[in-house]
Order: C-alpha cells, then sequence, then structure tokens
C-alpha cells in the first residue's frame, strides 16, 4: 500500500471515531442520568424473555402428530406445486407397520441396549475391624470435668 492510501484510510477511521463522539454527546444531551439508555436496555431484555418463554411453551407442539401432519402437507403440497407431473401420479400409500415387525424392532433395541452395560461384579464384603476403640468416637474426651 502506498502512503496516500494509508493516510485515507486513517482519516476515514478518525472521522467514524470523531462522529461516534459526536453521537455520543449528542445522546448525552438528551439523557445526562441514562435513565432512557436503562429503560431500553430493560425493555430489549424483557422482550428477549418474553420471546424465550412464548417458544419454550410452544415447543412440545413441535412434537405431536397434528404439526407433523400439517407440516407433511405443507411441503406435499409445494413438491405438487414444483412438479406438475408429480401431481398427475397416483397418491403414494402410507404402509402401518404390522405387529411382528414391531416387535422385531422392539426386540432388536432391548438387546443392543442390554449389551451396552458392563457386568460387573457385584459380591460384596464387610469385614469387621479388630480394634473398636478410637479416641475419635469416646465420649469421655468430649465431657467437661468441672472439679470444685
Amino acid at each position: 500500500m502506498e502512503l496516500t492510501e494509508l493516510n485515507s484510510i486513517i482519516n476515514e477511521v478518525e472521522g467514524s471515531a470523531a462522529s461516534a463522539t459526536d453521537q455520543l454527546d449528542v445522546f448525552s444531551m438528551h439523557d445526562p442520568y441514562g435513565g432512557l439508555m436503562a429503560l431500553i436496555g430493560m425493555s430489549i431484555v424483557f422482550v428477549v424473555l418474553l420471546l424465550l418463554f412464548v417458544v419454550f411453551t410452544n415447543t412440545p407442539r413441535l412434537y405431536t402428530p397434528e404439526f407433523k401432519l400439517w407440516l407433511n402437507g405443507l411441503f406435499s403440497k409445494r413438491k405438487a406445486s414444483e412438479h406438475p407431473d408429480a401431481a398427475l401420479a397416483a397418491p403414494q400409500k402410507v404402509e402401518d407397520l404390522s405387529g411382528e415387525v414391531n416387535a422385531a424392532i422392539a426386540a432388536a433395541i432391548y438387546l443392543y441396549r442390554s449389551e451396552m452395560h458392563d457386568y460387573e461384579n457385584t459380591v460384596l464384603t464387610i469385614s469387621k475391624v479388630s480394634r473398636t476403640y478410637s479416641p475419635w468416637s469416646s465420649k469421655i474426651y468430649g465431657l467437661r470435668n468441672l472439679q470444685h
């Protein structure tokens, strides 16, 4: 880069910094104690918290069968409008799985999950300690000996 290009970049940066300080001066003239800034900041936080509340309370609705049907219908309409030949074709039949297939899937999942855990030795050995006296458990040292 040449020296003139560097000078022009420096002037742009200084100009933007000066305009930012001018904007801060104007804002501080209108709001000298910062009340408006605090009000704007708190309102932004509360609006975001309200939006998060709405999102989290409505999230379980995304997992309902009705929503899935609505979503499938929405995408099937879009596909039909994109491909007019597909709309003329016979609609595809969705087949339900039979009980035997469901049982085979459940058995496979059960066997897979049961093999994932390690079988550990569950034998417990409890050995009694021969020395049962300990000064930590003696109540003699905990009593106050008042001699008159």
